[in-house]
């Protein structure tokens, strides 16, 4: 997983979970977030992998910041 891909992917995680709090759209997020999740699959941390695998997406975004 590339730094790029990382910061990709929290931003996309981060933009998320403020629509979820303020209602709105979330579609293009989660797409991204699928993408990203796949493209990274391979190359990512065990830990991060397991998190995305199960929507655990608040998880995945405090793995991220702790990286």
């Amino acid at each position: 997983m590339t730094t790029e891909q990382a910061t990709d992917l929290q931003n996309a995680l981060e933009t998320m979970l403020n629509r979820i709090t303020t209602g709105g759209d979330i579609t293009e997020q989660l797409l991204m977030i699928e993408q990203l999740s796949t493209d990274i699959e391979s190359t990512a941390p065990t830990m991060l992998n397991h998190y995305l695998q199960r929507k655990s997406y608040t998880k995945a975004l405090d793995f991220l910041k702790d990286m």
